[in-house]
This record gives C-alpha cells, structure tokens and sequence, in this order.
C-alpha cells in the first residue's frame, strides 16, 4: 500500500505529513491538508503526478522499471 511504503520514507527523510501537504500545496499552488493528502494516500486516489513531485520533494525519483520476464 502506498501510504506505508511513503510513511517509512517520511521517516527516514524525517518529514512530517504535515510538512509534505504544505510543500505539495506550495509546489502546486492548490491547497492540501494533511486530512486530505492522508485521504488520498489510504484511498489510492493520488495521481502519477502529485506522486512524481512529492517524490521530488523528499530527493527521490519515481521510475518504471522492467521485470525480467519469467520463462
């Protein structure tokens, strides 16, 4: 689930939920809440772009890589 998986890298980069709605809202002049952002998270109703700058907001790229194929 993406809200664990950005829930362990808010802690590593020591970054509160908080802190990423205001950036977030900052970076795309639309306002988020911490409530809302959470709610987005839990309900994986976030887009590929929002993902893509918070990414960038927390130093981390977001990339497709391909699986080798199973044969």
């Amino acid at each position: 689930m993406i809200m664990n998986d950005l829930k362990k890298i808010l802690l590593d980069v020591n970054v509160s939920l908080t802190e990423l709605a205001q950036a977030l809202s900052k970076r795309l002049d639309k306002p988020y809440s911490m409530q809302n952002l959470s709610n987005k998270l839990r309900n994986e109703t976030i887009t590929h772009r929002e993902m893509l700058i918070i990414a960038d907001i927390l130093g981390y790229d977001l990339k497709f890589i391909r699986r080798e194929e199973m044969r």
